[in-house]
Protein backbone atom coordinates (compact mmCIF):
# COMPACT_ATOMS: atom_id res chain seq x y z
CA UNK A 1 0.00 0.00 0.00
CA UNK A 2 2.78 2.27 0.58
CA UNK A 3 3.82 2.09 -2.95
CA UNK A 4 0.34 2.92 -4.06
CA UNK A 5 0.30 6.01 -1.91
CA UNK A 6 3.62 7.04 -3.33
CA UNK A 7 2.43 6.46 -6.84
CA UNK A 8 -0.63 8.59 -6.28
CA UNK A 9 1.44 11.31 -4.68
CA UNK A 10 4.01 11.23 -7.49
CA UNK A 11 1.27 11.43 -10.10
CA UNK A 12 -0.16 14.39 -8.29
CA UNK A 13 3.27 16.00 -8.11
CA UNK A 14 3.82 15.27 -11.81
CA UNK A 15 0.51 16.79 -12.70
CA UNK A 16 1.25 19.85 -10.60
CA UNK A 17 4.62 20.24 -12.35
CA UNK A 18 3.05 19.84 -15.72
CA UNK A 19 0.39 22.37 -15.00
CA UNK A 20 3.00 24.89 -13.74
CA UNK A 21 5.75 24.17 -16.32
CA UNK A 22 5.26 27.55 -17.96
CA UNK A 23 6.44 29.14 -14.68
CA UNK A 24 8.96 26.57 -13.45
CA UNK A 25 11.06 26.31 -16.64
CA UNK A 26 11.78 30.06 -16.89
CA UNK A 27 12.55 30.11 -13.16
CA UNK A 28 15.01 27.23 -13.57
CA UNK A 29 16.59 29.01 -16.56
CA UNK A 30 16.91 32.23 -14.55
CA UNK A 31 18.42 30.27 -11.64
CA UNK A 32 20.92 28.62 -14.02
CA UNK A 33 21.89 32.02 -15.50
CA UNK A 34 22.36 33.47 -11.99
CA UNK A 35 24.64 30.60 -10.98
CA UNK A 36 26.68 31.07 -14.18
CA UNK A 37 26.96 34.83 -13.58
CA UNK A 38 28.05 34.22 -9.97
CA UNK A 39 30.75 31.83 -11.22
CA UNK A 40 31.91 34.33 -13.84
CA UNK A 41 32.03 37.11 -11.24
CA UNK A 42 34.17 34.97 -8.93
CA UNK A 43 36.55 34.13 -11.80
CA UNK A 44 36.68 37.81 -12.78
CA UNK A 45 37.74 38.83 -9.25
CA UNK A 46 40.43 36.16 -9.19
CA UNK A 47 41.71 37.15 -12.62
CA UNK A 48 41.70 40.85 -11.68
CA UNK A 49 43.78 40.14 -8.58
CA UNK A 50 46.19 37.99 -10.60
CA UNK A 51 46.44 40.66 -13.28
CA UNK A 52 47.24 43.37 -10.72
CA UNK A 53 49.91 41.17 -9.14
CA UNK A 54 51.44 40.47 -12.56
CA UNK A 55 51.39 44.17 -13.44
CA UNK A 56 53.25 45.02 -10.20
CA UNK A 57 55.73 42.25 -10.93
CA UNK A 58 56.18 43.51 -14.50
CA UNK A 59 56.73 47.07 -13.27
CA UNK A 60 59.37 45.90 -10.79
CA UNK A 61 61.06 43.83 -13.52
CA UNK A 62 61.03 46.85 -15.85
CA UNK A 63 62.65 48.93 -13.11
CA UNK A 64 65.28 46.23 -12.59
CA UNK A 65 65.92 46.04 -16.33
CA UNK A 66 66.31 49.83 -16.54
CA UNK A 67 68.68 49.80 -13.56
CA UNK A 68 70.75 47.01 -15.12
CA UNK A 69 70.84 48.84 -18.45
CA UNK A 70 72.10 51.97 -16.66
CA UNK A 71 74.79 49.94 -14.91
CA UNK A 72 75.68 48.27 -18.21
CA UNK A 73 75.98 51.67 -19.90
CA UNK A 74 78.21 52.90 -17.06
CA UNK A 75 80.39 49.80 -17.33
CA UNK A 76 80.61 50.14 -21.12
CA UNK A 77 81.63 53.79 -20.71
CA UNK A 78 84.26 52.75 -18.15
CA UNK A 79 85.59 50.07 -20.48
CA UNK A 80 85.81 52.58 -23.33
CA UNK A 81 87.69 55.05 -21.11
CA UNK A 82 90.01 52.27 -19.93
CA UNK A 83 90.63 51.18 -23.53
CA UNK A 84 91.44 54.76 -24.54
CA UNK A 85 93.80 55.13 -21.56
CA UNK A 86 95.54 51.86 -22.45
CA UNK A 87 95.91 52.99 -26.06
CA UNK A 88 97.45 56.28 -24.90
CA UNK A 89 99.77 54.34 -22.56
CA UNK A 90 100.77 52.05 -25.43
CA UNK A 91 101.60 55.06 -27.60
CA UNK A 92 103.70 56.54 -24.77
CA UNK A 93 105.47 53.22 -24.18
CA UNK A 94 106.13 52.88 -27.90
CA UNK A 95 107.69 56.36 -27.92
CA UNK A 96 109.78 55.54 -24.82
CA UNK A 97 110.99 52.27 -26.33
CA UNK A 98 111.87 54.06 -29.56
CA UNK A 99 113.76 56.73 -27.58
CA UNK A 100 115.63 54.02 -25.67
CA UNK A 101 116.48 52.21 -28.90
CA UNK A 102 117.69 55.49 -30.45
CA UNK A 103 119.74 56.28 -27.31
CA UNK A 104 121.28 52.77 -27.32
CA UNK A 105 122.12 53.09 -30.99
CA UNK A 106 123.64 56.54 -30.39
CA UNK A 107 125.65 55.23 -27.41
CA UNK A 108 126.95 52.31 -29.47
CA UNK A 109 127.94 54.67 -32.26
CA UNK A 110 129.74 56.92 -29.74
CA UNK A 111 131.51 53.93 -28.14
CA UNK A 112 132.55 52.71 -31.56
CA UNK A 113 133.84 56.17 -32.44
CA UNK A 114 135.74 56.43 -29.13
CA UNK A 115 137.25 52.98 -29.69
CA UNK A 116 138.31 54.03 -33.19
CA UNK A 117 140.01 57.19 -31.87
CA UNK A 118 141.60 55.37 -28.93
CA UNK A 119 142.83 52.55 -31.15
CA UNK A 120 144.92 54.96 -33.21
CA UNK A 121 146.16 56.95 -30.14
CA UNK A 122 149.53 55.70 -28.76
CA UNK A 123 148.91 57.30 -25.36
CA UNK A 124 145.67 55.31 -24.94
CA UNK A 125 147.51 52.06 -25.68
CA UNK A 126 150.15 52.49 -23.00
CA UNK A 127 149.56 51.30 -19.43
CA UNK A 128 149.09 53.88 -16.67
CA UNK A 129 151.57 53.83 -13.83
CA UNK A 130 150.21 52.09 -10.73
CA UNK A 131 151.30 54.91 -8.42
CA UNK A 132 149.49 57.47 -10.59
CA UNK A 133 146.34 55.34 -10.49
CA UNK A 134 146.54 55.08 -6.68
CA UNK A 135 147.02 58.85 -6.32
CA UNK A 136 144.05 59.51 -8.62
CA UNK A 137 141.89 57.15 -6.56
CA UNK A 138 142.92 58.81 -3.30
CA UNK A 139 142.12 62.22 -4.75
CA UNK A 140 138.72 60.95 -5.89
CA UNK A 141 137.95 59.52 -2.46
CA UNK A 142 138.99 62.78 -0.84
CA UNK A 143 136.52 64.62 -3.09
CA UNK A 144 133.67 62.23 -2.25
CA UNK A 145 133.68 60.11 -5.40
CA UNK A 146 132.91 56.45 -4.48
CA UNK A 147 135.56 53.85 -5.27
CA UNK A 148 134.42 51.31 -7.83
CA UNK A 149 137.21 48.84 -6.87
CA UNK A 150 137.63 47.86 -10.47
CA UNK A 151 140.70 48.17 -12.58
CA UNK A 152 140.60 50.55 -15.51
CA UNK A 153 141.68 49.16 -18.82
CA UNK A 154 144.19 51.21 -20.78
CA UNK A 155 143.16 49.54 -24.01
CA UNK A 156 139.48 48.73 -24.54
CA UNK A 157 140.48 45.28 -25.79
CA UNK A 158 143.09 44.62 -23.06
CA UNK A 159 142.61 44.36 -19.27
CA UNK A 160 145.02 46.38 -17.12
CA UNK A 161 147.46 44.10 -15.38
CA UNK A 162 148.99 44.61 -11.94
CA UNK A 163 152.55 44.33 -13.35
CA UNK A 164 152.50 47.64 -15.25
Amino acid sequence: MLWLTLLVKSKAFYTKLRNNAHVIIPCLFILLVCVALWGLNTSNHQLTATNERLERLSDSKDAQINELQDKNDDLADGVQKLTAAIQRQNVIMSDVLQQRADADQYNKALQSEIKTYLHSDQCAKSAVNRDAVNRLRQAAEANGVPDSHSTVSADPGRADSANH
